[in-house]
């Protein structure tokens, strides 16, 4: 199901981009404010805003579009394509995913504008060649969508008849006040990379030579052709990306967690090259220096029961006396 993100405020906690993010990062933070900065209706021709972001898995798409949005202060729509549920569907009680679009867009009117992101984009494509119905009535959806353009005729189960003007609103936010982000891992571009190198000196991160053209492998033409020829790119993640990355977490991992943090984490570090844990190796680390500092301080945890302690003949009793009458 789609998820919004609330508008980010002042009193968000500071984000943390990091170094392998900042090149995409900058980028797209630039394209949303030239987006942003002009009124698009009133031009001639319409500017080509869709932007394919590609990468790994675990390299950190879904964050970099997160803190895209809040650092444009704008809201983000989260939308999976594998969870995407088409018009004229219902799976267990949920939301078509169309009004939910439409909801997002009308709450985002008196805004500077907003952000929708489609991840996992690289399963929209065939699998084992078979065309199902639902791929190609899937795909469509996600055209319109893409062209910025609501379907006409969709019910958003308000109780105003009027739903036409109301899509007309919402599909003139889309034009003018949104722009759309897509994020895929393409991973048979990235396991024609070499192996990285496990040491921290000389060592030079595995990129992917590709544009539009090589995507046609897995998407199709009409998909791939809808977004910007510049694409954006997080490389794969050697040994000296998750020493920075290290560095760059501890100070958001609480002072009596840091040591034992950042020992496992240099201890971990070939294996996360080598299994290419990519971003989801700091959330390891974490629970797992938590772990360790509970057992070596011997904790006890809180629902275990503690055994009542017998009390020995002599000993008081330390309940409080309890009084009868008018005691003063």
């Amino acid at each position: 199901m789609p998820i919004p993100s609330p508008k980010p405020t002042p009193e968000d906690a500071q984000r943390t981009i990091l170094d392998h993010q900042r090149e995409a990062f900058d980028k797209l933070v630039a394209t949303g404010k030239a987006c942003f900065a002009i009124d698009r209706l009133k031009l001639t021709l319409r500017p080509r805003t869709n932007t394919l972001i590609i990468g790994p898995s675990g390299s950190g798409k879904t964050y970099l579009a997160r803190e895209v949005a809040r650092e444009l202060e704008v809201p983000l729509l989260h939308i999976s394509i594998s969870e995407w549920i088409l018009m004229g569907c219902t799976d267990r009680g949920s939301t078509n995913t169309w009004p939910l679009i439409v909801k997002f867009l009308l709450g985002n009117k008196k805004v500077q504008g907003g952000v929708i992101f489609l991840d996992e984009i690289d399963k929209i494509g065939d699998k084992d060649g078979i065309d199902s119905s639902w791929n190609r009535h899937l795909r469509n959806e996600v055209y319109r969508l893409l062209d910025l353009q609501v379907p006409h005729g969709l019910s958003l189960n308000d109780e105003d008849d009027e739903d036409e003007p109301t899509l007309k609103r919402a599909e003139v936010i889309l034009q003018n006040q949104t722009i759309i982000l897509a994020a895929g891992a393409f991973q048979h571009l990235w396991e024609r990379t070499t192996k990285p190198s496990l040491g921290f000196n000389g060592e030079v991160a595995p990129s992917i030579q590709t544009d539009l053209t090589h995507l046609v492998q897995t998407l199709p033409r009409e998909l791939v052709n809808r977004f910007r020829s510049d694409l954006v790119i997080l490389p794969q993640l050697v040994a000296s990306d998750y020493w920075r990355m290290l560095e760059q977490a501890q100070s958001a991992v609480p002072k009596h967690f840091r040591a034992t943090f950042m020992r496992l984490g240099l201890e971990r570090i070939p294996n996360a090259v080598h299994c290419r844990k990519g971003c989801r190796f700091v959330e390891e680390l974490l629970l797992d220096a938590i772990i360790e500092e509970r057992r070596s301080l011997h904790l006890p945890d809180k629902n275990t029961k503690q055994e009542p302690r017998e009390q020995k003949d002599n000993e008081p009793d330390n309940k409080p006396e309890v009084q009868y009458g008018d005691a003063q």
